[in-house]
């Protein structure tokens, strides 16, 4: 009897001790994936404006909030008119990529840009590019480096109506900073998340490559590796609530995302009255404009155009009187 007592004493620590491992392993694991995931692979640039015909001006400034270095190109406009105020879109790329470095050419949307009479502001998020290695928070600290942005192209350049133009990571940024920012008039989003807190519950496997249970864990981790940043802080749902008639917001998402579901557009669509929405059929994850570039940019511009006239000063008609 003692003997079997034993024997089952020892087997239930064997087993004891394995669980202790596995859990200790899985929290390691989810831990370290919670690093990798937000210390992305940096890509450098490989190209610049003149590639595509515009001059631009290297930009260095600094995050507002933490001090970070930030980096980008100024590529001011020569069509601006008399009559006209002075408008600017300020680019924020994806997760993992930098302000060229896309699964399309940013560059050859900005030349479109720059030739409808827009200033074209590109720049690298935090830990992208070439500023300065900060840990990625999916748009946690990057909402500041894009408020930082927002207020170099304000105050440095002079300008007053703003447009931003995001894609994934840097759509759900972009919503969230512009209805912060009263400079900002128009936001164009491509492939956002619409609660990060919810989509790290359900799609971060896409991310991690983990079972999706514990995927979801990592986002958790990453609160605990960079104490600044708070999951429940990155809803662009709820900053879609301040986007009216006046402030416009332009969705765009393909229906074949296998990233970010579509369906996470179509919930800040619900929530920002006057939003637009386009669906393309086919695309991908942020390839929408390398399917459509045409018509991409034809939508992109007539809704940027219809927003600023709003802001366009009034010309009174002159009247003589004898």
């Amino acid at each position: 009897m003692m003997g079997n007592t034993f024997s089952f004493k020892k087997w239930l620590l064997i087993v004891l001790t394995t669980l202790m491992a596995i859990v200790v392993l899985l929290a390691a694991l989810t831990v370290f994936i919670g690093y990798k995931v937000t210390n992305p692979t940096i890509r450098l640039l490989h190209t610049n404006p003149n590639n595509v015909g515009l001059d631009y001006e290297d930009v260095s400034f600094s995050n507002i909030v933490d001090n970070i270095s930030l980096s980008g190109w100024w590529i001011p406009s020569d069509q601006q008119s008399l009559f006209q105020n002075e408008k600017a879109v300020i680019f924020s790329h994806g997760y993992g990529y930098n302000r060229t470095e896309m699964p399309f050419s940013s560059l050859e949307l900005a030349a479109a840009m720059h030739e409808a009479g827009y200033h074209v502001f590109m720049f690298d998020f935090r830990n992208s590019g070439m500023s300065e290695k900060a840990p990625t928070t999916f748009g946690g600290n990057e909402k500041s480096d894009l408020l930082s942005a927002i207020r170099y192209v304000h105050d440095q350049q002079g300008i007053e109506n703003i447009a931003l133009v995001g894609w994934s990571m840097g759509a759900a940024t972009s919503i969230m900073a512009g209805a912060e920012a009263d400079e900002v008039k128009a936001v164009v989003a491509d492939s956002p998340f619409s609660d990060l807190n919810e989509y790290a519950k359900n799609s971060f496997h896409y991310w991690t490559g983990l079972p999706k249970s514990l995927a979801a864990g990592t986002a958790r981790a990453v609160e605990a590796i960079v104490p600044t940043f708070n999951l429940e802080d990155v809803r662009p749902i709820y900053a879609a609530t301040q986007y009216n008639q006046e402030k416009g917001l332009f969705l765009i998402h393909s229906r074949k995302d296998g990233a970010i579901p579509y369906t996470e557009s179509e919930a800040i669509h619900s929530h920002a009255a006057g939003s637009e929405l386009w669906l393309p059929e086919k695309g991908g994850h942020i390839r929408s404009y390398f399917h459509y570039k045409a018509e991409y940019e034809e939508r992109v511009l007539n809704f940027l155009d219809r927003t600023f006239k709003k802001y366009e000063p009034q010309i009174v008609e002159a009247r003589y009187f004898t």
